[in-house]
Order: structure tokens, then sequence, then C-alpha cells
């Protein structure tokens, strides 16, 4: 019997509008209106498309068969998601015990060791004393609990109770609250919009950290491998989940609070509420109901508050129903279960002591009994393990720079080389940072066109249903065979400004002119903390905003080609910066393109435009190369940076085919010299 998804009110999100500001012209309040619609269909878009990823999993994981068909290939994608495809190598732990602190029935072990080249990680290690045999063992992942002495201080109760009730226990501290500084917030609010181009989350990390702590726990003489367990709470639940699924040693895995499914999450937009740790970055489009599906059939135990924002009741009961049913084909319904409590997101002892007879019963096949859950913590400071005095040498606070990999720019010397990177290069384009864009896309359609000062205004519907603002401007004389330009507008250009850009080319009146603003960019663009709210959810669908917006310039794009007396192979997309890049990734994609001209373009991906994973792959330089042998042009200045662009051009035997142009109307015509006298 197939399973079907039902969110109750999926789709519904808020709308936006209401009278514009009093002070706007007419002219900037109809961009104003077109602004605020816009965003309201991308919400729309990513709502219908959260939905749709769910769905697709929930029929995925309909059966035990349809799953494990699909099992391994989603296990290999969610390590890569996370930067663990291929696993970092396993170096030496070199772990130090700095103090050892008795407390009678169990002893608390104050312990670091390198998971990463000098990359500390610092716990707490709790050893229950005058136990016969080797004891299963729990790793604890904490959440964003703050101490100066790192957040496993703040979690020592449960150290406690799994001690006094026969487990080792190894608590975690998160990179960020630990001992030594790493960044977990990078997007959130420090600015690293980078690392959805570096392919990097903190989950990546923090997993191979549990994975780390699992190895040094193979190691002690009081620990049974055969019996791991991982539980977490908040943070610590989404790494027990990550980890849970990525680590087949950890036999029975307990997250308390939370997961949901990707429909409620964009839905609810319960990004306001997250960390970055709590994602991998989705360019697969994995529903959080693939995490379950991947621990499945080993005992899991999930917990939730019905009050939790974080996690929407519709989303964990919709996780819960479909993944009871998975239990159930595996023959094993009894080794799942959700329990739900009437709070917020908030711990308690009751679902402290549900964990611990939860692995009772799956690491040491016992029945429930009566647990000691008496505890009494130590003072923070007394459970750290540097004593405020961490290795000088750490690597930590970088670690985002460098953990998913970066791209190697080699000097190439020949063309059968390049050519080789080229078709590798084109290859990862579509397959891993456009998957949101490859195959054909459907045909934009003009729904408005009204006459402006400078320009006739459109409206174009694009294949996703968003409309996306363009300029035309045709010469006053019919003519055939005209060259084409496209320009992609960035923030703030209006019409006046853009019409003097295109001073000469106006002047000449020889070519067809069209204008695009792609989603979110205007006279009067997105706010920053509307933008870092797609920016985040269009992550969660695997989409970047400027994903999207390079789709918009190829809508751009078929709608030239219709217009009467374009000359197809003559056309020129141009842009500011950011802008110009959107310009040349089209061009890349489309080769229909003749030229493009880049005005101040950015040098790295880390300072825009942001696609997923990009940066292991590649950074513009190489990028420009793929253009060639089609012309590229800079427009007043070529950046030191793309020397390395026009070495590939020479490979073809074309170096002058990367021109610094100071007009556009030359290169439009096809002048690559400044050997003319401009008109004025």
């Amino acid at each position: 019997m197939q399973r079907r998804c039902f969110l109750r009110g999926a789709g519904a999100v808020p709308v936006l509008g209401g009278a514009a500001p009093p002070q706007l012209t007419e002219q900037e309040t109809t961009a104003w209106r077109g602004t605020q619609e816009g965003r309201n269909q991308l919400r729309d878009f990513l709502v219908r498309t959260g939905s749709f990823i769910t769905e697709r999993a929930c029929d995925e994981i309909r059966s035990q068969s349809s799953w494990e068909k699909l099992r391994t290939a989603r296990l290999l994608e969610l390590r890569e998601m996370l930067g663990l495809l291929p696993w970092p190598k396993k170096t030496p732990l070199n772990p130090i015990i700095t103090e050892v602190v008795d407390k009678g029935a169990y002893a608390v072990e104050k312990i670091a060791f390198e998971s990463l080249p000098k990359v500390y990680v610092t716990a707490n290690l709790y050893v229950p004393k005058g136990q016969a045999g080797r004891l299963p063992a729990v790793v604890y992942v904490c959440g964003h609990a703050f101490s100066p002495y790192g957040s496993k201080v703040k979690y020592q109760r449960h150290g406690i109770s799994f001690a006094r009730n026969g487990y080792v226990a190894i608590i975690l501290d998160p990179i960020e609250v630990a001992e030594t500084f790493a960044v977990h917030y990078g997007v959130y609010y420090r600015e690293m919009y980078d690392w959805y181009a570096r392919g990097y989350t903190p989950a990546g990390v923090e997993v191979w950290n549990a994975i780390r702590a699992l190895d040094y726990l193979e190691t002690r003489p009081e620990v049974d491998a055969a019996r791991f367990g991982i539980t977490g709470r908040s943070g610590g639940a989404m790494m027990s989940w990550f980890t849970g699924a990525v680590e087949p040693r950890i036999r029975a895995v307990v997250p308390v609070m939370g997961i949901s499914t990707c429909a409620a999450n964009l839905r609810d937009n319960t990004q306001r509420f997250h960390c970055d740790c709590m994602f991998a970055i989705n360019s697969y489009q994995h529903d959080p109901i693939h995490l379950g599906a991947l621990i499945a059939p080993r005992p899991l135990l999930m917990a939730h508050g019905k009050k939790d924002l974080g996690f929407p009741m519709d989303g964990y009961k919709e996780f819960e129903r479909n993944i009871s049913a998975l239990y159930t084909g595996y023959g094993h319904p009894e080794r799942f279960r959700n329990i739900e409590v009437d709070t917020d997101h908030a711990d308690s002892g009751y679902l402290r002591g549900q964990a611990v007879h939860w692995f009772d019963r799956y690491l040491k096949g016992i029945e429930p009994r009566k647990l000691l859950m008496e505890y009494s913590e130590e003072a923070d400071a007394s459970l750290a393990v540097f004593q405020g005095k961490p290795p000088a040498d750490a690597r930590n606070f970088r670690i985002h720079e460098w953990f998913a990999g970066t791209p190697k720019l080699s000097r190439l010397t020949n063309l059968r080389l390049w050519e080789s990177r080229r078709r590798e290069l084109l290859d990862l384009l579509h397959t891993k940072v456009f998957r949101d864009i490859s195959g054909e896309p459907a045909e934009p359609r003009i729904e408005r066109t009204s006459a402006g000062q400078f320009f006739q205004e459109l409206d174009v519907v694009t294949g996703d249903g968003i409309t996306v603002h363009m300029l035309l401007a045709k010469p006053s004389k019919p003519v055939s065979q005209a060259p084409g330009l496209i320009y992609v507008a960035s923030d703030e250009e209006d019409p006046a400004a853009i019409h003097q850009t295109f001073r000469g080319i106006n002047l000449r009146d020889a070519a067809i002119r069209l204008v695009v603003y792609p989603r979110g960019v205007g006279e009067v663009g997105w706010k920053k903390s509307v933008w870092k709210e797609f920016f985040r959810n269009a992550m969660l669908v695997g989409r970047t905003v400027d994903s999207m917006r390079v789709s918009d310039v190829l809508a751009s794009l078929s709608v030239l080609r219709r217009q009467e007396g374009v000359d197809p192979a003559r056309i020129t997309v141009c842009g500011k910066g950011v802008s110009g890049i959107l310009g040349l990734y089209a061009a890349v994609l489309n080769t229909s393109i003749h030229q493009v001209m880049l005005m101040d373009p950015t040098t790295s991906h880390a300072q825009g435009p942001i696609f997923l994973h990009i940066l292991r792959y590649s950074d513009l330089p190489e990028i420009a190369a793929l253009l060639a042998p089609r012309r590229l042009n800079f427009y007043a200045r070529v950046p030191r940076e793309y020397e390395y662009t026009k070495n590939i051009y020479s490979l073809y035997g074309k170096p002058d085919h990367v021109f610094l142009a100071m007009n556009i109307e030359a290169v439009m015509e096809g002048r690559y010299d400044h050997n003319f006298a401009a008109l004025i």
C-alpha cells in the first residue's frame, strides 16, 4: 500500500502587501509592489518545492524493497552534502587525559583528542567503577548550551545518569562552544555566505568528531565496541540523526528534539530558529525523512515537544507515520518510537530516563528497571580539559576554509589536458552545482507589457512561476540581423541609469537591448533580512538565490531570441559585479551566447555569486575559461586573477579573445580594437 504525505495547511505562507511607503514616487511605488509580489511568489515556490521533496521521500520509503534500491545512493549523497565523501583520513587521535575526577561510583576523565591534525575535540568521559566485563558506550553530542568551559559541562547530568546505570559515556563539546573556538553560526549571523559555495556545514565536522570519538572508545578496555549508542538534544539531536545515518557502528539512536520534514520547515520558515549546524548542504534535495530511513531498521527512539516551534508537530508526526511504516516493513515495528511531551524545546529528567531505558533494551538486552537518576553536578570550571590554556597550534577556528575541500587551478600546458578538464568541469556543473536548472527549461511567458520613458517594460513569468521584470529597447527603424544585448541589472539600477550606461548603443540605434532584473533585484530590492531568509531556505531545497537568478538570465535569453530582427548568432551578455558573473554562467550553460562582457567582476566565488558546492570544484578564473574560444570582454580593467583565463585562451591560439573593452557598442558590433572615435 502506498503511503502519501499530507501536511495540514501546507502551502499557506504569510503574504506581504499593504500600502507602499508614502515617500516613494509613482515609479518607485510600482517597483516596490513588484518586489513585494516577487517575494510572495518565491515563498510560494519554495513551499511547493519543499512539499515535493517530502512527497518524493515518502514515495521512496513506501516499502522496504523500494527503499533498499535507493539506500546506498542516498547514503553517499548525504555524506557528500556533509563534506564527508570521501571520508577524511583517519589520522592519529593523540588523546590526552589532563585529570580524572573520582566520584565514587564513577570517574570523570577530562580528555582531548585530535579528530584531524591540530583540530582538538574536548570532552568528558564518564566511566562506571566496579563493573564486570566490557560495557556499552554512549556518545552524547551537545546542543548550544553556553559555558566558557564548553557545552559538555551543561550536559553533565546525562553523563552521570549513563555512568550510574552501567554505561561508559563521552560528552563531546560542539566546535563553537568548546575550549578552542570554531564557528557554527557562519551564515546565520557571521556574514560567511561563502559556506554554501564551499559546500561547508559545521554538521560535517560535528559528525566527524563523533565518529572519531567512537574510534577513541574502541581503544578503551572498559568498552564493548559492538554496543555503541548516540543521543543528544537540539543541535545534539541533529548530530545524532546525521551520525546515526552515516555510521553503521552505532547500534541505537536517541535524538531528542528534534526532526521535521522539508515541507513543514519551508511552510513554517523554521530556519529562522536554527543554527547552520542543523543542515547538510542539500544539493540532492533530501528530506529529513531520509535520515530515519538510513538508520532503519536499527533501534530509533525520538522525542518532541508539542509546543516546540523549531520542529512543527505536523512535520514530526508526518515523519513518525512514514518511518513507523518502514520499520513495520522491515519486520521490526518495536524498534521505532516517538515520545511526545507537552513542552516547548526543553530537556527533562523524564526524557533522560527514557533514553537510558531504550539503550537498556537494545544495548544491554534487559527489561525496564528502576534507574539511578539522582545527580550532583561539578562546578563548570572543574570539568575543563585545558583549564583556559588550549593548544596554541589549534586549527579549529579556520576549519570551514578547508574541511570540505578547495579547488586547485592547475596550470595546464596543452589543449588536450584542458579539454579533458573542461569536460570534467562541465559535467560537475550540470550534475553537482546546477542540478536545479538542468534539463530543458519551460518557455517563459510574457504576461504584461507597458510603455516606459526609456524602455518597453515586460513582466515575464519563468518556468517556476516567478515573475521577472525586463526592459526592452529596439532600433527606431526596423532592422534585420541586429546584434542583441542582455544586460543583467544590479540592485538600485533604475531605467534612467541603465539608459545612460547604454548611451553609445542608443546613439548608434542598431541593436536590440534587453535588461533583466533577476528575482529580488530591482530599483527597490530585497532587504538584507529578506535575502537571508531566502538564501537559507533556498539551500534547503537544493538551490541558491544566485542559481535561481542564473535561470532568470537564461529565461531572458529566450525572450530576446524571440524578438523580431535579432541575430541569434550575435548575442552579448553583460553586467556589473556579481550580475556580470551570472551572465557568464548563462553563457557557459548555453553555448548559443556569442560573447560576454564583465564590468568590475568578482574574482572568486567567496565574494559571490554563491552556488552550492562550487568552490569544491573550481573558481571564477577557471569557470571563465569555459567560455573559450568565444570572446570574453572586460570593461575598463582586467583583474589580475583572470590571467589564468587568458592562459587557457592561449592554448586555443586565441589570447586576443580576452579583450579589454572601453565601450559596449563597439564590442557588440565586432570591433576589438581602439582605433575609432566614439559617438558622444
